[in-house]
C-alpha cells in the first residue's frame, strides 16, 4: 500500500536484504505500522491566526467531531465564501494538521473549494488509538457528518497515501461526486512485491497482518466504483511506485477518469508543480 510511513516497513525489508545469504522473515503489523502520538496536541490560537493569513479569501475554522465510540476527533474547515463545493481530504499515515496537513490545505486552496480535514485518531489533535477498521469507521461517520452539516452542492473525496485506501473503501458504499487518489497503490500484496528488492525475494518471507487486506483499491475500482476518478502519482515516488497508480487507472471502470504522473515528483512533492493544480481544476470543472 502507498502509505506515507511505508519507509518503516521498507526499512525492515532492506535490513533483510543485508542478510540475503540466509533466510529472513519480516513482519508488517498494524500495531507498529500506524503512526500514533503519545499525547494529544493543542494548536495555539496564535498558530491558527498565522495559518489564516495564508487564506485571505477564505475563513479557517476549527472543526470538532465525536465518533460513535465517543472518541473526540478534531480537524479544520476552510470556508471559501464563493464556493458551494467541498473537498473532504483524508490524510496519510503520520500526517496531522500541525505539519503536512496545513501544507496540503495551502496547496489545494488555489482550487477555490471548501476543504475539510481531520487528524486521524491518536494523531495530532485527535484522541484515541488507531486501527485500520477504526479509521475506516471514522471516515464513514465523518463523511455523513460533512454531508449533513455542510450540504455541499458537490462533494469530492481526496485520499492521500494511507488516506487513499480509506477513501476508496468509502466509495464502495457512499456516493460522492468524484474520487481523487494521490500517492496511492493497488493493495498490500502488490506494494510488497514492488518495493522488495529483486535480489532478496528468494530469501525473504513477509508476514502481513490480515488487517491490511481489509483495504484494497484495485478490487473496489475494478468492481464497484464507476464515478469520476482522478489519480495523481509522482514520477519518482519510491514509497508508492507510479506503476501501481497506472495499474489502478487501467483497472478502473470509471467512464470519466484521468491519471496525472507528476514529473520529478516524489511521494510528497506532487503539488509543488503548479500544473498539478491546473489539471486538478480542469478535472473538477468537467464534472
Amino acid at each position: 500500500m502507498a502509505f506515507i510511513s511505508f519507509c518503516r516497513a521498507k526499512l525492515v525489508i532492506l535490513m533483510c536484504a543485508c542478510t540475503v545469504l540466509s533466510a529472513c522473515t519480516a513482519q508488517l503489523k498494524e500495531a507498529t505500522f500506524l503512526a500514533q502520538d503519545n499525547n494529544t496536541e493543542t494548536i495555539a490560537a496564535q498558530t491558527w491566526h498565522e495559518w489564516q493569513t495564508a487564506f485571505p479569501k477564505a475563513k479557517l475554522q476549527k472543526l470538532g467531531f465525536v465518533a460513535s465510540d465517543g472518541t473526540k476527533l478534531n480537524g479544520l474547515y476552510l470556508d471559501n465564501a464563493d464556493s458551494e463545493e467541498l473537498i473532504f481530504f483524508i490524510q496519510g499515515n503520520g500526517m496531522k494538521l500541525s505539519n503536512s496537513g496545513i501544507k496540503a490545505v495551502e496547496r489545494l486552496s488555489p482550487l477555490g473549494k471548501d476543504i475539510i480535514m481531520f487528524d486521524h485518531r491518536g494523531l495530532g489533535t485527535s484522541q484515541g488509538s488507531a486501527t485500520i477498521a477504526a479509521l475506516k469507521r471514522d471516515a464513514k461517520e465523518q463523511l455523513m457528518f460533512v454531508k449533513t452539516k455542510f450540504s455541499p452542492q458537490k462533494l469530492y473525496l481526496h485520499g492521500y497515501s494511507l488516506g487513499s485506501f480509506i477513501a476508496t473503501a468509502l466509495v464502495e458504499e457512499a456516493s460522492v461526486d468524484a474520487l481523487i487518489l494521490q500517492g496511492s497503490a493497488t493493495n498490500v500484496d502488490d506494494w510488497i512485491s514492488h518495493v522488495t528488492p529483486w535480489y532478496t525475494k528468494p530469501f525473504l518471507t513477509i508476514q502481513i497482518d490480515p488487517a491490511f487486506h481489509a483495504v484494497d483499491n484495485l478490487a473496489i475500482l475494478s468492481q464497484h466504483y464507476t464515478g469520476p476518478l482522478l489519480i495523481i502519482a509522482g514520477e519518482n515516488d519510491k514509497q508508492a511506485p507510479p506503476a501501481l497508480s497506472k495499474h489502478l487507472f487501467d483497472a478502473s471502470q470509471s467512464q470519466q477518469k484521468e491519471l496525472i504522473v507528476v514529473k520529478d515528483a516524489d511521494h510528497s512533492g506532487m503539488f509543488k508543480d503548479n500544473a498539478t493544480v491546473q489539471s486538478y481544476q480542469a478535472f473538477l470543472d468537467a464534472i
